[in-house]
């Protein structure tokens, strides 16, 4: 099993892709404990998610629990983390969620996992040393690196379309 280079900070965006998808769960765990973080910011999001926010929630905490995931949250005595926070939060383009995890990233040399295409921009401007993977990313490395079939990843592909053209 080949772990992804670096941990990955995820963004409320690919968690909820794969949490309508029904692959959530299965997907992060695919890789080691230590690979996967979200920021508490991301957590609140989700919590605002009326239709079905407390079940996702409920789900991440599980898999907090569980150590398939580690709530992170911006490091107020790094300067240098939240410096980045405060950057990129005055610039006013991107969300709470998106804001601390790029900071966090960059910080900490982690990956970040985001479908967002302002937060990708904003993210390669600022920080072009961090990786950005998308949904559909995290699928081709689970397929390359022998975690998952094929055709699995593409059913998983095929329910996040069809939720998104909803």
């Amino acid at each position: 099993m080949s772990p992804l280079r670096r941990p990955v900070i995820l963004d409320n965006d690919v968690i909820s892709r794969l949490f309508a998808a029904g692959a959530l769960r299965q997907i992060l765990e695919l890789w080691p404990k230590g690979t996967f973080l979200v920021t508490g910011r991301v957590l609140d999001e989700v919590r605002k998610w009326r239709a079905r926010g407390q079940e996702l929630s409920g789900l991440l905490e599980e898999m907090e629990s569980d150590g398939i995931l580690e709530v992170v949250a911006v490091d107020e005595s790094s300067e240098e983390e939240a410096e980045a926070y405060m950057r990129l939060a005055l610039q006013n383009k991107l969300g709470r969620g998106e804001t601390a995890s790029i900071a966090i990233a960059s910080n900490r040399g982690f990956d970040l996992a985001t479908d967002d295409r302002a937060a990708r921009d904003a993210c390669r401007a600022l920080y072009p040393s961090i990786s950005i993977l998308g949904t559909g990313a995290l699928l081709n490395v689970a397929v390359r690196d022998g975690l998952m079939p094929q055709h699995e990843a593409e059913a998983i592909r095929d329910r996040i379309r069809r939720r998104d053209r909803d």
